[in-house]
């Protein structure tokens, strides 16, 4: 088993800077469940499972989405452009974990993980103790559904970052698919997100009668 040092304690990014079409332009991350954003509950699932200072991609809403991190103590990378990509996002989070804590793993996710818990995180950092030694990524799988956090280990950072700026973590994944390894969680955490007004339906039932909207 590889020791678990200050040093490869990981570093953690949420991506927040998507338009949020399908729910009629809504910063996805800003939904509250009671008294909690979205945002808000992963720093803290995040800082519970080991991440001392995670951080947070924010573009679009940033007038509703910086306070909210901000009371989350999360440190806000913001970007530059209106609308910008996942791509974009990956890479800026990427481009400063690379800076920042070269010699420490990464662990991207989505700001609209709407179940996702410590337990999940405890069993992925375990796994990625345990991996192999070729192993540089780690992805949870639900029922054969990828989900996140994606951990990237230093070697796939530094590879990441080289790559041109239109290509995301997506494609490293897929040309080094030897180097990854995915593992079965019981779920839903990794996967339950927040993309449709069915998804938000969903939510809202499964925690009825605390109330689930936007403020």
């Amino acid at each position: 088993m590889r020791p678990l040092s200050d040093e490869s304690a990981p570093g953690a990014v949420i991506l927040a800077a998507g338009l949020g079409r399908r729910l009629g332009g809504r910063p996805k991350a800003a939904l509250h469940i009671g008294e909690q954003s979205l945002l808000e509950r992963l720093a803290g699932v995040l800082r519970e499972a080991g991440v001392s200072q995670p951080r947070v991609v924010l573009g679009p809403y940033r007038e509703i989405l910086l306070p909210l991190a901000l009371r989350a103590g999360l440190d806000p990378l913001l970007h530059e452009q209106d609308d910008p990509s996942l791509v974009d996002s990956q890479r800026l989070a990427v481009q400063v974990h690379h800076r920042l804590q070269p010699e420490r793993p990464l662990w991207l996710l989505l700001g609209d993980l709407t179940a996702l818990s410590v337990e999940d995180l405890r069993r992925l950092k375990e796994a990625w103790r345990n991996r192999a030694p070729d192993v540089q990524a780690l992805l949870p799988a639900v029922a054969g559904q990828r989900g996140h956090p994606v951990i990237l280990g230093p070697q796939a950072v530094d590879a990441i970052d080289e790559q041109p700026a239109n290509l995301g973590v997506r494609h490293w994944l897929s040309a080094h698919e030897d180097r990854v390894h995915f593992e079965a969680l019981p779920g839903p955490g990794p996967v339950q997100d927040l993309d449709t007004e069915a998804d938000l339906l969903a939510l809202r039932a499964a925690h009825h009668p605390t109330p689930v909207d936007w403020r």
